[in-house]
């Protein structure tokens, strides 16, 4: 559809008294459509705008399902819009929009770019076919976040696109959502600071504030607030954000974020139970594959459940991860699979219960999987194959430090290999060396972001240090050592037990 096409159907829709012009907005209204029964439970928002009135529904579910960052049923509700007012200007945004998720650095340019064509063949033909103002403004916004240059270069654009519209239309609490959660997508793994996070979180407190049932600003107020030192701030909202959209499984699972920094065990396992069970309905309902959200989930209900010594539970969610792996041997599946018997084996310590068979080639990359594999066979006295995991880990430091996208998972995998090292020169008797490389490991791991959840490494270097030095009876360097690692991960199990071991 053009946008001589598209100005011609919505003349006609204005000359039937369907769509006003563009000084007047519509605001949502209630006409039966496919998307209703999902936007009910989505959440609320106040977004008027120039479309068709019978439209407003699809449009107001694509935006709060984006809200939530479910970005698939978001793009089939802004198609249902377009599909009822071709000219929809806002409609194709919002598809556009979907097709970059904020905060997990993934984007398809291209295929935002093809919608946007669909709605006008250049960005100048794009903007001139909205209302001036609003409108206009999130359109020109959109096109900087898929223009030329690097994906951090065009975030940083889109950002300061929408806080000139945040400026512009200050009370506007859609404007002010997605510009909070454009600052946080120019934030990057390694970044010192919080002033993006923290000026993020205010914006969206706001909105929070005027409406109580807005789901960006909940989930956004839950990511500016996610490290230890802030995190009760979003407390409220991570209480209230799973009732606010309970049809969202990443709005089920998001609370889960603050509780884990705040160490609540039995919220981060009720959010991802619950959460788990909605994304495989969605999977089942929406035929996509596995590997992906449900697994998130699964992976932080199964630390939940270590955290709380339910050794059943987590041996649920591992034995559920492997019947997965068995039916859908995708890569997704492997990773999150590998993932979660990595974890089991790290916290349970249950070093000759690991199967190595697992850890295929194409496992080799895993660095979590090899620690575990590595500290297995080093407590079981194989040394040869503890040393084969060590230099797998040091092959994936290699390959992820050349590349610039992963440099930063390179500095964890850099801690993993130290924590072997140590591990395999304590087997070996030396107990000199294997202190300078837990020395390491925690100055590395020091150097950090707290973790966005849990652990990772997953064994955390100054836990790891502190059981050393307790073992070695240096119970007040312990000490220091577990206060160390708590203000990270804060109420950790092992790292609480080993603080009260020094005392």
């Amino acid at each position: 559809m053009t946008i001589a096409n598209a100005q011609c159907i919505r003349m006609f829709l204005s000359v039937a008294g369907l769509v006003v012009g563009s000084s007047v907005l519509h605001p949502a209204i209630s006409v039966a459509t496919a998307a209703d029964s999902l936007s009910a439970n989505l959440g609320s928002i106040d977004f008027p705008n120039s479309g068709a009135p019978e439209a407003q529904p699809a449009f107001l579910t694509g935006m709060k399902a984006f809200h939530s960052f479910e970005f698939e049923d978001a793009r089939e509700a802004f198609r249902e819009a377009q599909s009822i007012d071709p000219g929809f200007g806002l409609a194709y945004w919002g598809e556009a929009l979907s097709y970059n998720a904020p905060l997990w650095a993934e984007q398809d340019r291209g295929a935002a770019r093809a919608t946007l064509a669909r709605y006008g063949a250049t960005p100048q033909l794009r903007s001139q076919a909205l209302p001036p103002g609003r409108e206009r403004g999130l359109m020109e916004a959109v096109e900087a976040l898929y223009g030329d240059g690097d994906k951090l270069s065009r975030d940083i654009a889109y950002s300061e696109a929408m806080q000139h519209l945040h400026e512009e239309f200050p009370g506007d609490d859609e404007i002010a959502t997605l510009y909070a959660v454009s600052l946080l997508g120019t934030v990057r793994p390694g970044d010192r600071g919080f002033a993006r996070q923290m000026r993020a979180g205010a914006i969206a407190l706001e909105v929070f504030a005027r409406n109580p049932r807005h789901p960006g600003a909940a989930h956004f107020i839950i990511h500016a607030f996610d490290d230890p030192e802030h995190a009760i701030l979003a407390l409220p909202a991570a209480r209230a954000y799973a009732e606010i959209a309970p049809d969202a499984p990443h709005a089920l699972h998001m609370p889960s974020h603050i509780f884990v920094q705040l160490g609540m065990w039995e919220g981060v396992v009720a959010s991802n139970e619950a959460s788990y069970k909605a994304a495989l309905d969605h999977i089942e309902r929406k035929d996509i594959a596995r590997g992906r959200s449900e697994y998130h989930a699964l992976q932080w209900y199964h630390y939940g459940q270590l955290q709380l010594g339910n050794d059943d539970r987590a041996q649920w969610a591992l034995d559920e991860a492997l019947r997965t792996l068995a039916q859908f041997p995708t890569a997704g599946v492997r990773n999150g699979t590998l993932s979660i018997l990595a974890r089991h084996t790290l916290e349970r310590e249950s070093w000759s219960e690991f199967d190595h068979g697992i850890v295929t080639d194409a496992a080799r990359s895993h660095s979590a999987v090899q620690l575990a594999a590595g500290l297995s066979a080093a407590h079981t006295g194989n040394l040869a194959a503890a040393e084969t995991a060590l230099a797998n880990i040091r092959g994936a430091y290699e390959r992820f430090r050349r590349d610039t996208s992963t440099a930063y998972r390179a500095r964890i995998v850099a801690v993993e290999a130290k924590q072997l090292e140590a591990v395999i020169a304590l087997t070996r008797g030396d107990t000199a060396a294997a202190e300078a490389f837990l020395v390491e490991a925690t100055d590395l791991e020091g150097e950090l972001n707290a973790p966005f959840g849990p652990p990772i490494p997953m064994k955390p270097a100054f836990e790891m240090y502190g059981e050393f030095l307790l073992a070695q009876g240096r119970l007040e360097a312990a000490a220091v050592q577990f206060g160390k690692a708590l203000a990270r991960t804060p109420n950790r199990t092992r790292s609480v037990q080993g603080l009260e071991r020094t005392r």
